[in-house]
């Protein structure tokens, strides 16, 4: 393959850019770029069908222009990517492009053997190598009380009231969640920068950011809040750190608070919404 040695990589994607995932795996996207004998990278991300190729001239699907995307991408010391392959089995990952030698990391060799574990849906740190503390988390499959919605996870996790953003055009997609005495989580529904404004049905990344001014967590994350995605697996990769938080924050220009109901978040609690086959005039049939 012309590879060096030391050198492996994992390429996972619930749209890969031929073929198709299983639904058993999770909805999640990313790269791993390894290198034994130092450091490497993981890029998460929201894009379907990237890398289209290993070719620095057509790696980015022309699919990719139309909406907003999420890329994070930290470097770590080789060390830490047991626990990130391990993140990896949680979220079910689905590997269609890799290669790692049989000296690497276990847990990344089971990744690409497709080997699953249950989900663990507690913070799992990671040390990138500037020393900043990064903390994966996936969640569980469905189960009691929105068991199934990561950000309800997250929230849980971080003890605040969420903002989050996933895309405005996802089938079934849920309303904020509002639960009394619980913590909520408010979609987001307009995003603003100095350059321009946009719907979330023009934005197909994920993250989501604590509303407490005193919390400054803010993750980037795989999956979408809409009740197919709550049987599905998925995680994010967080970091507590105000400069981060504000940023994000400032983004979500409106969201979708608890105590404003629309005509359609009414019709969704009377399950009217798809029995009507209402689509949303912003997204394309």
């Amino acid at each position: 393959s012309g590879l060096p040695p030391n050198f492996g990589f994992i390429s996972y994607s619930d749209q890969p850019p031929s073929g198709t995932a299983s639904q058993n795996f999770g909805h999640s996207k990313g790269v791993l770029l390894v290198d034994k004998s130092g450091t490497g990278i993981w890029l998460l991300h929201s894009t379907p069908k990237f890398p289209c190729a290993k070719d620095e001239n057509s790696f980015w699907p022309s699919t990719g222009v139309k909406n907003a995307q999420t890329f994070i991408c930290v470097t770590f010391r080789y060390e830490q990517f047991d626990k990130i392959g391990k993140h990896l089995q949680y979220i079910r990952a689905f590997p269609f492009d890799h290669r790692i030698p049989g000296d690497f990391h276990t847990e990344l060799l089971d990744v690409v053997n497709k080997v699953h574990v249950p989900p663990d849906d507690h913070f799992q740190e990671l040390n990138s190598n500037k020393r900043v503390n990064f903390y994966s988390i996936a969640k569980k499959i469905q189960g009691p009380d929105y068991g199934g919605d990561l950000y309800v996870t997250i929230s849980q996790r971080v003890s605040s009231d969420l903002l989050v953003q996933t895309w405005g055009c996802q089938a079934g997609r849920d309303k904020s969640f509002c639960r009394k005495n619980k913590f909520k989580v408010e979609n987001i529904k307009m995003i603003e920068t100095s350059l321009s404004q946009w719907k979330n049905t023009q934005d197909h990344s994920k993250w989501c950011v604590a509303k407490d001014p005193q919390n400054n967590w803010v993750c980037v994350a795989d999956v979408n809040r809409a009740q197919s995605q709550y049987t599905r697996h998925g995680g994010a990769l967080c970091i507590n750190d105000k400069r981060i938080k504000d940023i994000f924050k400032n983004l979500a220009k409106e969201s979708e608070d608890c105590q404003n109901r629309s005509l359609l978040d009414i019709l969704d609690v009377l399950n009217l919404r798809n029995f009507l086959n209402i689509l949303n005039p912003d997204c394309d049939p």
